[in-house]
């Protein structure tokens, strides 16, 4: 099966899980933005979770099925249409060669990355033991018009599956970023940390897959000089002009600001889907306190029945430095990777 590439829109990429243990050559992890979406597009298809998806970010994207497929479209609305119609996301559809999906751009308020999963996965070329594209880093490149996507020569044996609206995200919700505090934490005055938490930010407009800036009150005194060191998914760094910086998924593997904490890994996917102007609140949390969450997520099996097996298209460490996956298979229960 094959797709082939009319319209890239503003900027999509193949992602997959991301590359593993190469921090210390200076490779960073890169990987999908967004992993409740990618990761559910992916379960849907009974795909393994590395399997690797379009993510599609700020839309106008447009392809062409060279081949029948079974697919799913996870993410931002961006009023997903097939042959002119309108296509259901978050659920298993079938398409035959010569079908065309296109998309619009995001709408105000809502999320700015889609995924298109396929069964199987996209078999595109791995560097560094993924397939993920890292522009900053010149691994690969950015779709481009004319591209040939292959994928998997098989189709779906399962039944059309859907996700249930319980796990489809708001992306117009206000956000707060619960973080855990890191070592550097007691390194900030009390008033350096009463204005980074009592105060409202906005995502700022130069924010990208390296890094999520944010614009609001500076804080003051922060250290002009320390040793760089290697620096986490989720690290929030102090910038010398006293602005936050998230760092993501394309981040440098060092870095040399002051660090306050990290980002709960459950948060990092939501904040992937925020535009630029969305109000942001910082809140600190215990360790033990993400964990109880990500526990809190786990459903329970109903009353005298047999404990279930359970689990996640993706585990992730709550502090978000790790990640570690389980493929799922069609008698697994997948408990949801976002609260609402």
């Amino acid at each position: 099966m094959s797709f082939r590439v009319i319209k890239s829109g503003f900027m999509s990429t193949i992602q997959d899980a991301g590359r593993f243990g190469l921090a210390h050559y200076g490779v960073s992890q890169s990987g999908v933005a967004d992993e409740h979406a990618a990761s559910w597009a992916n379960h849907l298809l009974a795909n393994h979770f590395n399997a690797a998806v379009i993510e599609i970010t700020f839309g106008h994207f447009e392809c062409i099925a060279l081949d029948d497929a079974d697919i799913v479209i996870t993410g931002a609305d961006f009023n997903f249409t097939l042959n002119g119609e309108s296509i259901a996301m978050w659920q298993q559809n079938h398409i035959v060669q010569g079908d065309k999906i296109h998309c619009c751009g995001p709408q105000k308020g809502q999320g700015v990355r889609a995924y298109i999963a396929v069964k199987g996965g996209f078999n595109t070329t791995s560097l560094f033991n993924s397939r993920s594209i890292n522009v900053r880093e010149h691994i690969g490149q950015p779709l481009q018009q004319g591209d040939i996507l292959d994928s998997a020569v098989t189709l779906s044996k399962t039944l059309k599956r859907s996700a249930p609206d319980f796990f489809r995200p708001n992306y117009s919700a206000p956000l707060v970023l619960h973080f855990m505090p890191s070592y550097q934490y007691d390194n900030f005055k009390p008033q350096q940390l009463e204005t980074l938490l009592n105060q409202t930010y906005l995502i700022h407009s130069a924010s990208d897959r390296t890094g999520c800036r944010m614009a609001g009150q500076r804080i003051t005194d922060v250290p002009s000089k320390m040793i760089s060191e290697g620096i986490a998914y989720g690290s929030i760094e102090i910038t010398t002009a006293g602005q936050p910086i998230i760092l993501l998924k394309d981040r440098p593997t060092i870095g040399g600001y002051p660090k306050i904490g990290t980002v709960f890994s459950l948060d990092l996917a939501k904040l992937a889907q925020r535009q630029p102007g969305t109000e942001i609140t910082f809140k600190p949390m215990a360790l033990d306190e993400a964990q109880q969450l990500r526990r809190a997520q786990t459903p329970k099996p109903a009353p005298n029945r047999p404990t279930p097996r359970i689990a996640s298209p993706l585990n992730i460490n709550p502090a978000g430095g790790s990640l570690t996956a389980i493929k799922p298979t069609n008698n697994m229960i997948i408990p949801p990777l976002l609260s609402h």
